[in-house]
């Protein structure tokens, strides 16, 4: 879509959940050039799933950032201090190629150095691989996951962080 506003980040609140929620589900929803439609179902999370949302913007297990263009939420990603992996960037298909998704990730790295970490995996889904690529992470191990007796695909990319 077209260019929007400056791009804002913030830390993540409870309340924040259900952008977060609505973001992962657009964003998997784009995924049927690599998934197929019973996979994406699987892999999409329902409204069920907003109570781990909140655990997860109030845990300090997690640094969840909200980026924002317009005052609106556009994308979120998540970096798992515990693991020194990054669970999640997913950015609104209304504001995909602005470059929200590599800003977040950049965002996520500065966070991790802050925090001593020297590395970070991500378990990427196939369709976002380039983008991690892109981004200086290499592929490692494929994985499998099964959701709901349907097995998707994943890569594990990993990047050593610059001090």
């Amino acid at each position: 879509m077209g260019q929007s506003g400056e791009i804002q980040f913030r830390q993540a609140k409870p309340e924040d959940a259900p952008d977060v929620l609505e973001i992962k589900q657009a964003a998997i929803e784009t995924a049927g050039d690599t998934y197929s439609e019973t996979q994406i179902q699987a892999w999409r999370p329902t409204d069920e799933a907003l109570p781990a949302f909140k655990q997860a913007t109030a845990s300090d297990q997690f640094v969840v950032l909200l980026a924002e263009t317009d005052n609106e939420p556009a994308g979120y990603g998540v970096l798992n201090i515990d693991e020194a992996r990054v669970d999640a960037v997913f950015v609104d298909p209304e504001h995909s190629r602005e470059g929200l998704g590599s800003s977040l990730v950049s965002q996520l790295e500065t966070r991790g150095q802050m925090m001593g970490l020297s590395e970070l995996t991500v378990v990427s889904s196939l369709n976002a691989q380039p983008f991690y690529e892109s981004l200086g992470y290499e592929p490692f191990e494929s994985r499998t996951r099964t959701i709901d007796d349907t097995e998707l695909e994943f890569v594990a990319v990993r990047k050593t962080l610059e001090d």
